[in-house]
């Protein structure tokens, strides 16, 4: 989450000051089987709508070459060759999602069992990961060690918890799709975040029903 948290979030130094109203909070742990499950309904609304429109431009791409094909006279090479690229694109254009959901299978792996936690505002939602941190094994030292290793060792441990991902609900590139068991956020209709709602209370989850639907309005959408 780190490239993540440089273009949409926060570090945790400075998630400590919130505008927003806190609405809930959850924790859960990844599961791979139902972050794919949230991914195909990314894939279908959005990827797939803008991949359809793409295909349909290159098909009229195709049907111009074909046609100056049958309608050239002599062997002009211009039209088999702008055909030969209509069919690269079209071929690229379908790959592209195909090569995305193989790559995200692929990374699934390390991220399950992951615990993490969400935290809701009426402005934002911050996502961190709750993993335990490895304890590295520091030699005893006697009762007169100098405040300078102590505070060296405390900076080190810090820097060793990941920074918080704030994904600001307020900016127009995202939107917020609320399924019966997960909530789902997109960002720049390219980057997905799927939160389940099993960590949350039921209390909870209408809540952030309640108010994300009136603050976020059309970008908040049930499906």
């Amino acid at each position: 989450m780190g490239i993540l948290n440089e273009m949409f979030g926060d570090e945790n130094s400075d998630v400590s000051s919130y505008e927003g109203e806190f609405i809930a909070k959850g924790e859960y742990e990844s599961r791979s089987g139902e972050i794919l499950e949230g991914y195909k309904v990314y894939q279908k609304k959005y990827v797939f709508r803008s991949l359809a429109l793409k295909l349909f431009i290159v098909l009229i791409a195709v049907s111009s070459s074909v046609m100056m094909i049958i309608t050239s006279q002599g062997n002009e090479i211009t039209p088999v060759f702008c055909l030969m690229i209509c069919i690269t694109i079209g071929i690229w254009f379908i790959s592209q999602p195909i090569n995305n959901k193989k790559n995200l299978s692929k990374a699934l792996g390390m991220l399950e069992g992951v615990p993490y936690k969400a935290e809701v505002f009426t402005d934002k939602i911050i996502i961190s990961d709750m993993s335990p941190r490895e304890n590295n094994d520091i030699p005893e030292e006697n009762e007169n060690a100098s405040e300078e290793n102590e505070e060296t060792e405390e900076s080190s441990s810090e820097d060793d918890v990941p920074p918080a991902t704030v994904i600001h609900l307020d900016s127009p590139i995202v939107n917020f799709l609320d399924r019966s068991d997960m909530f789902i956020l997109v960002v720049n209709k390219s980057y997905v975040f799927i939160i389940p709602k099993r960590g949350f209370s039921e209390e909870d989850t209408v809540k952030i029903r309640e108010k994300l639907s009136l603050i976020m309005g059309v970008r908040y959408k049930a499906v």
